[in-house]
């Protein structure tokens, strides 16, 4: 039987430390992984490189592991090859994070060097686990004459970090012939705006229009909440006295006072009964709750309070352009006077896209298949196709082969809730509910609610 041709995905990685002292490149690991890759019938289609990133840094800051995963769920992999385990991960907490994706995805991993080691058999994973945790042991022991060498370097004011991790408005410099954090003259003005501008204004969003339009386009919220917490800015590190500040110890408690007092609660007894389930029809983004408070009576004034929905991608980041808010008594009522007509065209679209996925019956004999899947291999070695052909074609053909022995029938979609709902005087019900179980209507009835460009509903998907 003709086997599938394997993508192989290259992962290495390298230390500062471990390029310096023992000159083990990521090019050396590439040459060797390749060379490996061929030799197993696998053809390589992407290098994840980690570059002077050690095995004991924090899984979010592995950069090529993020991009390498995200490839995985794109169905791009079908193994991961590597030098050796140590050049994937020293510890068994981060490890068995990463694997449970690859299981779900069904990617297996290979280390090239250590044929013993991997997840198909008992000894495998015995080796696997033992030298994890000597692996975590190591990385223990170094972390703690790590933190010891680094606590000695703060109090000494010598940077541990480099420029690509330094807060706006520092940079590294030499300072009495050793390299510290000093105010970086470039951005130096914009931090003190920034700061000046918050304080009399104590406005956020403010504050992120006045920087964007005066100072720097791209400066969004989380850059704000960075600049407004941390210790840098009043000149400590872990409370000791580091780099020069841009405020006072005085008033960088003022600032967090103002900070936390601009901070947003949504008032109690607001209930959205549509977050997480209404898109953007410009960026795709799920929609966010907001609200406010009016008067609808003067002379008692009693205030009400609406609900809307808003892409904070657009109102807070400015990456969006739909700065509309979307009512939630308007999308309430729409999809009360609108569900049977929604839920009808929804039937409709399930429907097409089932019958769009039905293939017309098969007539090759398994022979012929296999022939066929030889024939595929073949011109897949001599570069005659590319990966995508390759690989749709020959999913095509196994399932073609499947299809002979077994006819695969498709459930019925179950529209029974639905329908039984709509049988039934579901308004009169549905006002004799309190907020929060209009919610929980909401939530076991529709999946998403997809919009128009002028912010009208386009359809509607359900449960």
């Amino acid at each position: 039987m003709s086997e599938k041709i394997k993508r192989c995905a290259i992962y290495i990685r390298v230390s500062t430390s471990e390029q310096l002292m023992h000159g083990k490149s990521l090019e050396a690991q590439k040459d060797y992984l390749v060379c490996y890759a061929k030799e197993h019938g696998m053809v390589p289609v992407g290098v994840y490189a980690d570059e002077g990133k050690t095995a004991r840094k924090e899984l979010k800051k592995r950069k090529a592991i993020h991009a390498l995963l995200e490839d995985v769920k794109a169905g791009k992999i079908d193994v991961i090859l590597f030098w050796r385990l140590d050049r994937w991960f020293r510890n068994m907490s981060d490890f068995y994070k990463v694997q449970d994706i690859l299981d779900e995805y069904n990617v297996h991993w290979i280390s090239a060097s250590e044929p013993g080691i991997n997840m198909e058999t008992r000894d495998g994973r015995l080796q696997l686990n033992v030298v994890l945790s000597i692996g975590q042991n190591e990385v223990d022991t170094t972390s703690e004459r790590i933190k010891f060498v680094n606590e000695a370097s703060v109090r000494q004011g010598k940077v541990i970090f480099g420029d690509a991790n330094m807060p706006r408005g520092y940079k590294v410099g030499i300072v009495d012939g050793k390299k510290c954090m000093v105010k970086d003259p470039e951005q130096e003005e914009m931090v003190n705006a920034f700061y000046d501008y918050f304080e009399k204004h104590q406005s956020k969003q403010g504050t992120i229009r006045y920087i964007q339009r005066n100072y720097d386009p791209t400066f969004s919220y989380g850059v704000l909440r960075t600049m407004l917490s941390s210790e840098f800015y009043k000149g400590t590190y872990r409370g000791i006295p580091y780099c020069p500040p841009y405020v006072s110890e005085e008033r960088w408690g003022r600032l967090q006072k103002i900070s936390k007092r601009n901070i947003k609660h949504a008032p109690s007894g607001r209930i959205y009964y549509f977050s997480g389930m209404i898109r953007c029809p410009s960026c795709g983004q799920l929609l966010c709750g907001t609200g406010c408070k009016s008067i609808i009576n003067r002379k008692t004034g009693e205030k009400r309070d609406y609900c809307y929905y808003r892409c904070n991608r657009a109102m807070i980041d400015r990456i969006c352009t739909n700065t509309h808010r979307l009512s939630q008594n308007i999308m309430e009522n729409y999809l009360l006077g609108n569900l049977e007509q929604e839920f009808a065209a929804y039937k409709v679209r399930v429907a097409d896209i089932r019958q769009r996925k039905k293939k017309p019956p098969q007539v090759r004999t398994e022979e012929q298949i296999e022939k066929e899947l030889e024939r595929l291999n073949i011109l897949f070695q001599k570069g005659r196709v590319n990966w995508d052909y390759y690989s749709r074609e020959y999913d095509s053909l196994e399932k073609e082969k499947g299809d002979l022995k077994k006819v695969i029938v498709e459930p019925e979609p179950d529209y029974s809730f639905i329908e039984a709902l709509l049988q039934k005087d579901f308004r009169e019900i549905y006002s004799s509910l309190t907020p929060e179980n209009r919610r929980a209507f909401w939530k076991n009835t529709v999946r998403e609610i997809y919009l128009k460009p002028d912010n009208s509903v386009d359809h509607v998907d359900f449960l």
